[in-house]
């Protein structure tokens, strides 16, 4: 007999979708088309493959890649517009299995700016350094959502997600760095942090306008003695963080 899936009631016919519902299994890249693609495109590119290869899920092609975006955004009459790419795993329902296949969704709406100030707490739920899935954006967002819900429930804007020796990995959504002097500072990768796109474009940067970037392990109270502290996403870019609770 032939597998059925019914949802109220009702039977399921996008079968293809059924794996990546049940398991997550599927990755993503975020960031804001003004007009045009963004500088550093392939970067995203290269990341979004990068995390199909060790989901094992087939690889996107650049050529679709592009085509997928763009002719999602042609439909769009907005010119400022959030952009969302997933590919999302397609295979046999057993979790074992290694997807055949996957499919590509693309989601545009019209970009909307941080309006409220940035506050930031201490998350209560740590990461382990080791996790494979810290170091890709993967569909499987349950343990951010957890964390960036306590932190609006709190009244913060995002939580400071800590490793379990205690060293400052990011937030929900975004790279963290303070500055002290003419030294910036942020998490190393192998604290447990994602490789991200405005990571590497701010740490660049700031090289070039002569700050010593230093990239280590760092506590709770190093950030404290900090001159300035800010996040960064592909979406929002650079943004000042006003108060951090800890």
């Amino acid at each position: 007999m032939a597998e059925k899936v019914f949802i109220n009631g009702k039977e399921f016919e996008l079968k293809n979708l059924i794996r990546p519902l049940m398991y997550g299994e599927g990755v993503f890249e975020t960031f804001r088309y003004k007009g045009k693609l963004p500088k550093y495109i392939d970067y995203h590119f290269e990341r979004l493959n990068k995390g199909c290869e060790i989901l094992n899920i087939p690889k996107i092609t650049k050529e679709d890649f592009l085509f997928y975006i763009e002719d999602a955004v042609s439909k769009s009459e907005v010119k400022d517009l959030y952009v969302k790419i997933i590919i999302l795993s397609e295979g046999n329902p057993y979790f074992p299995l290694k997807p055949y296949g996957k499919n590509v969704i693309v989601i545009t709406k019209p970009y909307e700016p941080i309006k409220e100030e940035i506050r930031l707490t201490v998350s209560p739920y740590k990461v382990h350094s080791s996790d494979p899935l810290l170091k890709i954006k993967s569909t499987n967002y349950l343990r951010n959502i957890l964390i960036k819900r306590y932190a609006k429930e709190n009244g913060f804007f995002d939580c400071i997600i800590l490793n379990e020796n205690n060293f400052i990995t990011e937030t929900s959504s975004a790279t963290i760095y303070w500055i002290k002097g003419r030294y910036l500072y942020t998490p190393s990768l192998d604290n447990g942090v994602l490789d991200g796109v405005s990571r590497k474009v701010v740490l660049q940067e700031a090289k070039a306008q002569g700050f010593i970037v230093v990239e280590g392990r760092f506590t709770l109270k190093d950030i404290k003695e900090a001159d300035l502290i800010f996040i960064s996403n592909a979406l929002h870019g650079l943004i000042k963080v006003k108060e951090i609770n800890i």
